[in-house]
């Protein structure tokens, strides 16, 4: 009779068992495919939300233009699924002011005001307050976008600006005026080197910055006003491409 009774348990231990080396599997498995997936699903959330955010109107942009926004660097850290996936729920506010096109690159992005966490998660980021496009120095950054593994997202974000040449066009536009600039200087400096966003007495400058990918240093794509134009028909294709991001 004891040995008949304990048969039961042993039965009920070896499926206690099962049942944890099933659910540890299930968890292994899930984690490996998102280590796997989540640079994609990265990449497309942004995608998603900098597409949804180019279609701002003039109007819109010019009230964008008096919220108050953070210009603290410190808080800008990498993208995360976590808050890419909250920022979808809770669908953050952004004040775009404009857009910011390099046909050459396949760039086409939001410009967003401040230089806070989401401003640069999803567009370029002002760097200083009360930037006007067409005067001064107009500085504008976002992500140079890596993987875990170390592979870049060649079409995401700011990371084009790796590929940038002399000569190349740079366009800004409220959709009110469009701003043609031509890149002039490619730069790779320190983090500490701010000066580089400062106005120059005489000039009207655009200044793009984003990191290289170890986070060293920074680069830096910089362009002088050539010609401004009418927002139109004609100029708004300029900013109307498809995005060249893919996944590689």
């Amino acid at each position: 009779m004891r040995f008949e009774s304990t048969v039961p348990k042993r039965k009920k231990k070896h499926k206690l068992k099962n049942g944890v080396l099933i659910s540890l599997t299930f968890l292994l498995v899930l984690t490996g495919l998102l280590l796997i997936f989540s640079p994609m699903i990265e990449q497309q959330l942004i995608v998603h939300r900098a597409t949804k955010e180019t279609a701002t109107t003039a109007k819109q942009m010019k009230e964008n233009q008096k919220a108050k926004v953070s210009y603290d660097n410190n808080t800008v850290q990498p993208a995360s699924l976590t808050t890419l996936v909250e920022n979808q729920i809770k669908n953050v506010s952004l004040p775009v002011i404009g857009l910011v096109s390099i046909p050459d690159l396949s760039v086409n992005l939001p410009i967003i005001k401040g230089d806070g966490y989401n401003t640069m998660l999803y567009g370029g980021g002002t760097m200083k307050p009360d930037e006007i496009m067409g005067q001064g120095n107009y500085a504008i950054a976002s992500h140079h976008v890596s993987n875990v593994m170390g592979s870049r997202y060649d079409g995401i974000l700011f990371s084009p600006l790796q590929r940038a040449r002399i000569g190349q066009k740079v366009y800004l536009t409220d959709k009110v005026k469009v701003y043609v600039y031509q890149i002039d200087k490619i730069l790779k400096v320190l983090p500490n080197q701010g000066e580089v966003i400062l106005d120059v007495p005489g000039q009207q400058l655009v200044t793009l910055v984003t990191c290289y990918s170890d986070d060293t240093y920074r680069l830096i794509v910089q362009g002088k006003l050539i010609k401004t134009q009418v927002y139109d028909n004609t100029t708004a294709a300029l900013f109307d491409q498809k995005f060249n991001q893919y996944w590689k």
